[in-house]
């Protein structure tokens, strides 16, 4: 799956985990990665750290990010919360700077995931605990999703 750097599978264990909410986790935590490996600022923390922590460290913090989507779809706030205590659960002894590196990356990849979502007709965020097929589509077809 050339692209997908954090696997589907980190997001459901059965078919009643197959829900829009966590594809857009699965989404998020893909372009989450993307920003990471892209960024100038976080060359240190990718030589510190191999793709495979990353990656893991992705998918923590985009399912940490759950229950502030959740508050978003039933009204009770305006956006996602980006917190710097989901950097320092993952890296206790992680610096202020590259925290706030981390973060940068983690705000970038929630904008410019939200904006593409505004365009889908699946309306994740809108929908997030109807089941969804995409992520059969993507074990079975093995087709990028971001």
């Amino acid at each position: 799956m050339g692209i997908d750097k954090v696997s589907a599978d980190n997001f459901y264990k059965d078919d009643g985990d197959k829900i829009k909410q966590n594809w857009f986790l699965y989404e998020y935590s893909n372009i989450l990665f993307s920003k990471i490996r892209e960024s100038s600022k976080l060359a240190a923390y990718r030589k510190k750290y191999s793709e495979s922590n990353i990656s893991e460290f992705c998918v923590y913090f985009s399912k940490r990010l759950r229950q502030s989507i959740y508050y978003l779809y039933m009204g009770q706030a305006s956006g996602i919360v980006i917190d710097a205590k989901y950097v320092y659960e993952f890296y206790p002894n992680n610096s202020y700077t590259q925290t706030q590196r981390l973060l940068e990356a983690a705000l970038e990849a929630c904008e410019e995931h939200t904006r593409t979502c505004t365009n889908c007709s699946n309306q994740c965020l809108i929908k997030g605990f109807e089941r969804t097929d995409m992520f059969d589509n993507l074990e079975k077809t093995g087709w990028p999703a971001v």
